[in-house]
């Protein structure tokens, strides 16, 4: 039975624009409206004092999490702010903007949800207030691409999570499922702390470009990162699916293949 569910949290979390920053970042400022990405002392305790909002209110709560400089992320919150998508958020949202800076904050929001790091900006994460469990894991990147999915797809996306079914979902996964997960979590954690040497390297060439200084090898770099982050979340979902499917289909003791990501540039080889 499908019953409304109002206690979601709804996070929106850090990542990567899906496409090349302008620079100087904003010659050609698309979204002015949406530049809401504001530097905080303590981001994850904004998110937590979000939460509790959402909790006292029986509302989900909405944290989109971003930066000024990337299109993506100010498509995302102007549209928020626009009708019919501001009525839904304001009557089933508790909202919350989090800025990732230079891909130098964020992680600890998407630690605390279960999640390794953020792929794309803006990320979006839903979270039950009352159990804090993620439950929109598998599309979680697709705001990487904001500024190219218009206002009818976002109205039903955000609405969708009003009817979400609990009980659908609760059926526990088998032992070996379970097992091949705890693997697979462990291989994408690898990724992630790969990930992170990555945005040290150029989230200071970003933040650069964004200044109109315009660092050498930056977008060699830029496009470099993008494909390593966006190439993650494809992998995981295969190796998620094929454990799945394959114990499902009776077989035993299952050997995941775990796909090899070459060295990156800055990496030691």
């Amino acid at each position: 039975m499908r019953v409304r569910h109002k206690g979601f949290l709804f996070v929106i979390t850090l990542a990567l624009c899906s496409g090349l920053v302008a620079g100087p970042a904003l010659a050609a400022d698309t979204n002015p409206e949406g530049r809401v990405y504001h530097a905080s002392v303590n981001p994850l305790a904004d998110v937590e004092q979000a939460l509790g909002r959402a909790k006292e209110s029986n509302r989900l709560l909405l944290v989109v999490a971003g930066g000024n400089w990337c299109h993506d992320s100010r498509a995302l919150a102007a549209r928020l702010k626009q009708s019919p998508l501001a009525e839904i958020v304001q009557k089933n949202y508790e909202l919350q903007f989090v800025s990732v800076g230079y891909f130098e904050q964020g992680r600890d929001v998407m630690q605390r949800f279960g999640v390794p790091h953020y792929y794309a900006t803006p990320t979006v994460l839903i979270i039950d207030p009352a159990n804090e469990e993620l439950i929109n894991a598998q599309d979680r990147h697709q705001w990487g691409n904001a500024y190219n999915i218009d206002m009818p797809t976002s109205v039903e996306y955000f609405e969708k999570w009003l009817e979400h079914d609990l009980t659908a979902e609760s059926v526990a996964p088998s032992d070996q499922v379970r097992q091949l997960n705890l693997e697979i979590d462990k291989f994408e954690q690898q990724l992630a702390d790969r990930l992170v040497a990555g945005y040290a390297i150029v989230g200071p060439l970003l933040k650069e470009d964004v200044a109109g200084d315009k660092p050498e090898g930056f977008e060699a770099r830029w496009n470099e990162l993008r494909d390593f982050r966006s190439a993650i979340p494809k992998a995981i979902d295969k190796l998620r699916n094929d454990a799945r499917q394959r114990v499902a289909a009776g077989e035993e003791n299952v050997q995941l293949t775990f796909p090899e990501f070459a060295p990156l540039s800055w990496e030691a080889r």
